[in-house]
């Protein structure tokens, strides 16, 4: 009875350092795919956008049942400048405002002649003396507020194309962050698996797929370190100019 119960707690301990074994070998890239695939596969959007800008689309990409790493590239690393784009967009809005400012004054104090002028401009007549000037004025205060809206679009466009994945990585509703406060950094790697794949035309097929993880590494007073989100995802053996996630 003694041989049997060492003999039993023998292999409980080898099944144990088995197991610890498997999970020190196990990629930490592994759990976020699992999730990324399984979730694109069952089209569970809400999930996806979670932790990924993308998806794989089973109507035009196929369908990873399984997959395993093959590579992982080293990380790069590129600066930030979510704080720079934010201070510029948060000055063409202060540039904005004043103009408006202006605009709605000289309205206020020349209301009854601009509404002159749009009324002549409706009906393609030409203005002369004072009329002919506020026109000019008015028609210059229109080409500036295009402009302005324009720059205003532009700025929030800069921040919003930058903003967007460290927004996503760095998300935590209990304690949010601002992006626009701080430097930092976005660090990229791809992670590069064999696929057993369902392709969109019903076949079996095994491919490797090439998925790009970003997260971004805030930093001010304190270091912030965020989650990894997928960004892309390519087949390396698809035609050049073939869609791609």
């Amino acid at each position: 009875m003694f041989r049997l119960k060492s003999t039993a707690v023998a292999l409980f301990a080898v099944w144990l350092a088995a197991l610890a074994s498997a999970a020190c070998s196990s990629a930490p890239e592994q759990p976020i795919l699992y999730q990324f695939f399984t979730a694109s596969r069952l089209g569970d959007n809400t999930s996806l956008e979670n932790f990924a800008t993308v998806a794989f689309e089973p109507h035009s990409d196929g369908t990873v049942n399984s997959f395993a790493i093959t590579s992982v590239s080293p990380e790069r690393t590129a600066p930030l400048h979510l704080k720079a784009l934010g201070q510029a967009l948060d000055e063409v809005k202060a540039e904005d405002d004043e103009f408006t400012k202006r605009k709605v004054e000289y309205l206020g104090a020349n209301s009854e002649a601009v509404h002159r002028v749009l009324k002549a401009e409706a009906e393609h007549a030409t203005l002369k003396g004072e009329d002919a000037d506020v026109q000019a004025a008015w028609t210059k205060f229109r080409e500036q507020g295009t402009d302005m809206t324009h720059k205003v679009a532009e700025a929030r466009h800069r921040l919003a194309s930058e903003s967007s994945i460290v927004a996503l990585s760095v998300a935590n509703p209990s304690a949010p962050v601002d992006p626009t406060k701080y430097e930092g950094e976005m660090v990229s790697k791809d992670v590069t698996v064999s696929a057993s794949m369902k392709l969109p035309s019903g076949e079996s097929a095994q491919k490797p797929l090439v998925v790009t993880m970003q997260r971004a590494v805030l930093k001010s007073d304190k270091t912030i370190t965020g989650r990894w989100i997928i960004t892309g995802v390519k087949d390396p053996s698809a035609p050049a100019g073939a869609k791609t996630s």
